[in-house]
């Protein structure tokens, strides 16, 4: 279930996502260049991928979801980095909009993201 939880589905470019595989996310503290436009950094010897700026709150709120419904253990470091990215990149209306599109269908909120929607 928890790999068809709606939640948990964001559209992707192929070779980013491939290339993210199942690494850990992190700051590496580069300017990402390796995907043109795209500002992502994957450091492929230590297995770290630093997404977008403007959807490390999204990433986080979606691991504290999977970890409060599905039992997704996160390290206390993972949750320290997500908590910052929550802090960093709040919640925004499209965001609330897609959690309310996603609740209609799937039946359910991540109630990290609807808990900040007014």
């Amino acid at each position: 279930m928890a790999e068809a939880d709606m939640h948990n589905l964001v559209p992707a470019i192929g070779e980013i996502n491939g290339d993210r595989s199942n690494y850990r996310f992190g700051e590496l503290g580069g300017m990402p260049s390796q995907y043109g436009a795209v500002p992502v950094l994957i450091d492929f010897k230590r297995r770290v991928v630093q997404p977008p700026a403007n959807v490390k709150g999204n990433i986080a709120r979606t691991y504290f979801y999977m970890s409060e419904t599905y039992g997704l253990n996160l390290s206390s470091s993972q949750e320290k980095l997500f908590a910052a990215w929550d802090r960093l990149d709040p919640v925004d209306s499209w965001e609330c909009k897609r959690n309310q599109l996603i609740a209609g269908v799937q039946g359910n909120e991540n109630l990290f993201v609807s808990n900040a929607c007014s």
